[in-house]
């Protein structure tokens, strides 16, 4: 369901030349970590709803709206800052992660115009970037049970 936006927030997506740019605010969890790591797209570090996000560079593309396919999405980030180094290393590599990517105004910053929440894989460190794969398992279209009889493997079935 879509989230409902705010007025000035849909002026400036519809304005040629905007007062304010939406920004990103990036939030990666983990159950071994003690606190999720916070990043805001910005020159500026920013507080939203009490939560300090902290400025990095980072760059992600957004997953597609096509028909039949789970959403999919890809992140990059610089790791000259050192925390999420030390954080995939505390988490074996990010294996199990879980990011929230959050829009707002930066005059309205406690207000979230729109926010997506995606596992991430295929953790990759090569400085000075990490990049992931973020989306969810195709579960829906997995095979319910590990095995598949069939007439040649289970001929007394058929």
């Amino acid at each position: 369901m879509a989230r409902p936006k705010s007025t000035r927030f849909t002026e400036n997506a519809l304005a040629l030349a905007a007062d304010e740019v939406p920004i990103f605010l990036l939030e990666i969890s983990h159950a071994l970590a003690e606190a999720p790591l916070r990043f805001v797209a910005d020159a500026q570090d920013i507080v939203s709803n009490g939560q300090n996000y902290v400025s990095c560079g980072f760059s992600i593309k957004l997953p597609s709206d096509q028909d039949r396919t789970t959403p999919r999405a890809q992140l990059a980030i610089d790791t000259l800052g050192g925390d999420i180094s030390a954080f995939l290393e505390r988490t074996h590599g990010g294996r199990g992660a879980v990011l929230t990517l959050r829009q707002i105004l930066r005059s309205v910053p406690d207000f979230i115009e729109d926010d997506i929440t995606l596992d991430m894989r295929n953790v990759v460190v090569a400085s000075p970037t990490v990049t992931a794969d973020l989306g969810y398992d195709d579960v829906l279209n997995q095979p319910g049970t590990p095995y598949t009889f069939r007439p040649e493997t289970a001929a007394g079935l058929f």
